[in-house]
């Protein structure tokens, strides 16, 4: 990797509403606990589609992406059997994540053209064509009737820019990349879209493209909110610490890290968009060599993913600090070891060539959610 492919981060940070990650068997139970309160009927349509989805990642992160597919298959079915029985604009909605889940898993699996293909539904609408998600058809007046009712026109949006680039990204294709941007551009209007911005930024950086990225910040999407501003902020930081302006970087890194010290609201976050912010900032500043701020900011980050119990960022940040010679690195690194003797993450575990204990892996409680998930999406009249 070029040296100057670190400034800026590997993954989105203005996207929001992903699911926090606990340790998977942590995981599994509360969804059993959701599962066990399930409402009859469709008031507990949004739950199942929650719990199936959920279930899905968790056989990811078992390392077992089968078993995700066939969990996907059967929420795709579920979903088949409501819109037969209540109609697309009763139960329509319910189709669309797991086919979204499905390209992702297709993605994993290295078909890419598959992929792209599942996250194209914007392009669908906006085109007028008829939309097929596993075995149900909706033909366009319908599937445009539905995105208009239930407002499911953002949620397209975010996963044609995102998960398009992140798979033109694992194909190693970043001109694919920019032109599928370029192309959401022209397909979603004027509106200010800062995740569009922000995959652009991060696909003109890794083109070596500094100046156009850093133009990209002008743009009044970075305005929408205060966590917005903050990361145009930091990302001109990061474009001018690529570009070799590492002095005037050092500056300007300890007055923003300063000011985020001081930020309320950052130790107990909603969103894990917030850990993966404190990440960044917090590897600026120790690669700016701010080794004291790199800390304050990796313990504040460490916090707040406790706060969210999410493991991958946990361990994100214990590493962080370790690889900082912390003065409490012994127990720092009893905290990772416990951490990881317990998530099961498979495939965190294998990049650190640990081996997974096979019994906790397949302890009851994975069974056990599947059956709940069975039971609730099976073929019964009312379902």
């Amino acid at each position: 990797m070029d040296a100057r492919d670190a400034w800026l981060p590997p993954d989105t940070i203005a996207e929001q509403g992903r699911v926090r990650r606990p340790p998977l068997r942590a995981w599994a139970s509360d969804l059993i606990g959701k599962m066990n309160t399930l409402e009859p009927d469709e008031a507990g349509w949004p739950r199942i589609e929650e719990c199936s989805n959920n279930t899905g990642l968790i056989e990811v992160y078992r390392g077992r992406p089968d078993a995700a597919a066939g969990v996907c298959a059967r929420q795709l079915d579920w979903a088949g059997r409501l819109v037969g029985r209540h109609g697309i604009m009763a139960a329509g909605e319910h189709l669309i994540q797991p086919w979204i889940n499905v390209g992702r898993l297709r993605r994993i699996a290295g078909d890419h053209e598959t992929a792209l293909a599942h996250f194209a539904l914007v392009a669908d609408t906006l085109s007028g064509r008829p939309v097929r998600l596993g075995n149900v058809e909706i033909d366009a007046a319908s599937w445009q009737a539905l995105v208009r009712h239930r407002s499911l026109f953002d949620l397209l949006k975010n996963v044609y820019v995102v998960d398009s680039v992140k798979t033109y990204f694992a194909a190693r294709d970043l001109e694919g990349a920019l032109d599928c941007l370029r192309r959401a551009r022209s397909l979603c209007g004027e509106e200010p879209f800062p995740l569009l911005e922000e995959m652009e930024l991060l696909t003109l950086a890794k083109l070596k493209k500094f100046e156009e990225a850093a133009a990209l910040l002008q743009s009044n999407a970075w305005n929408i909110s205060g966590f917005h501003k903050l990361l145009r902020v930091t990302y001109r930081v990061g474009l001018h610490a690529a570009s070799g302006e590492l002095p005037r970087c050092q500056r300007l890194t300890e007055d923003l890290a300063a000011r985020v010290l001081c930020m309320r609201g950052l130790a107990e976050p909603d969103d894990p968009c917030v850990l993966r912010y404190l990440h960044y900032l917090g590897g600026l500043a120790s690669r700016l060599g701010l080794d004291e701020r790199a800390a304050q900011i990796f313990r504040l980050g460490l916090g707040a993913a406790e706060h969210l119990d999410d493991v991958p960022c946990r361990l994100a940040f214990l590493d962080a600090l370790i690889d900082a010679d912390a003065l409490d690195r012994n127990a720092l690194e009893d905290a990772r070891a416990a951490l990881l003797d317990d998530c099961l993450y498979v495939s965190l575990l294998k990049a650190r060539g640990m081996t997974v204990d096979p019994a906790a892996l397949s302890d009851p409680v994975f069974d056990e959610l599947h059956a709940k998930l069975e039971r609730a999406t099976e073929d019964r009249e009312g379902v």
